[in-house]
């Protein structure tokens, strides 16, 4: 499946180093304040398969720029209970200056549909004190893929493949390699599919799933918009 976000979302100022950590970090003290925490998400699946192991990313990053390597974040499902925990590297993810980061693994739910679970953070009173913070996780869970759609997309004019087209076929969906074809994982069923690729016109087509299937699909150059005026000069 393919991922929402690869990257993570939450960006932290490089040019900002420990001096304006350390004023953050006086500010607070001075306002008793406890700090504040950014939490973040990244790397979820676009769609889930039920009951199929499940990995994302998770990160939280303090106001200040405290070091929470070692602190532990827990999942929550949507009743409450607690489906993961992870620990935090001590380590920040790459190019950031604060952000601390841990890879959740889990199972997914068992029902297929829409799902919002929560990464918490608890916080805590030592000093400094931090606040709890909890951020929410959307989750689509879909069946096991029962048949699989190969897709060939080409131009329509010149019948070259083309690569890095976008093919979806909601909630599944790929991209095709250098020969123009993807694989798709679905279920049974009708579906609609949507390619687009770059510099074409995108295309929207009904196919009906019953068994593996091979479609073939032709994509027109986007040009761009003549008026009739412009096209008698």
């Amino acid at each position: 499946m393919a991922s929402v976000q690869s990257e993570s979302p939450l960006e932290t100022d490089r040019e900002n180093g420990a001096d304006s950590a350390e004023s953050a970090d006086g500010a607070y003290a001075a306002a008793g304040q406890p700090h504040t925490t950014e939490l973040t998400v990244w790397d979820v699946p676009s769609a889930v398969i039920a009951a199929e192991r499940l990995r994302f990313l998770v990160g939280a990053r303090c106001g200040a720029g405290c070091d929470l390597g070692g602190r532990e974040l827990g999942v929550y499902d949507q009743s409450g209970a607690c489906v993961a925990t992870a620990t935090l590297d001590r380590e920040v993810w790459p190019g950031t200056d604060a952000l601390y980061f841990a890879e959740v693994e889990t199972c997914a739910p068992t029902a297929a549909g829409s799902h919002s679970w929560a990464v918490k953070f608890a916080g805590w009173d030592g000093e400094p004190p931090h606040e709890a913070r909890a951020y929410p996780v959307a989750l689509y869970v879909v069946v096991a893929p029962e048949c699989e759609v190969t897709v060939s997309v080409v131009d329509r004019e010149t019948q070259r493949p083309l690569a890095g087209a976008s093919v979806v076929i909601h909630p599944y969906r790929g991209v095709t390699d250098e020969s123009g074809n993807v694989h798709v994982r679905v279920a049974k069923g009708q579906h609609d599919m949507l390619v687009s690729g770059r510099g074409h016109m995108p295309v929207c087509n009904a196919i009906d799933a019953t068994a593996n299937i091979v479609v073939r699909v032709e994509l027109d150059i986007d040009r761009p918009w003549v008026s009739p005026e412009e096209e008698a000069e």
